[in-house]
């Protein structure tokens, strides 16, 4: 079961950089989506705390990234 976890947050992961790449602000989204499969992998396989807090940051930038993202669209 983690294995599955693990691949699919690794496509998440490099598909949504992918997409923000081609300036999709969905991309934030999916690697929102990655950070929190990330955290589970970290936390149900052997725990690493330093990960878990990496993906939660990584996380909280991703939604800095979304409200920048939206703010710039507005002005």
């Amino acid at each position: 079961m983690i294995n599955v976890i693990s691949a699919i947050a690794m496509f998440c992961s490099l598909y949504g950089n992918y997409l923000v790449v081609k300036k999709k602000i969905i991309g934030f989204h999916i690697w929102i989506l990655s950070n929190i499969l990330w955290v589970v992998v970290n936390i149900i396989g052997v725990f690493n705390l330093s990960q878990v807090i990496m993906f939660i940051v990584y996380a909280i930038l991703n939604f800095y990234g979304i409200y920048e993202w939206k703010n710039k669209n507005t002005q």
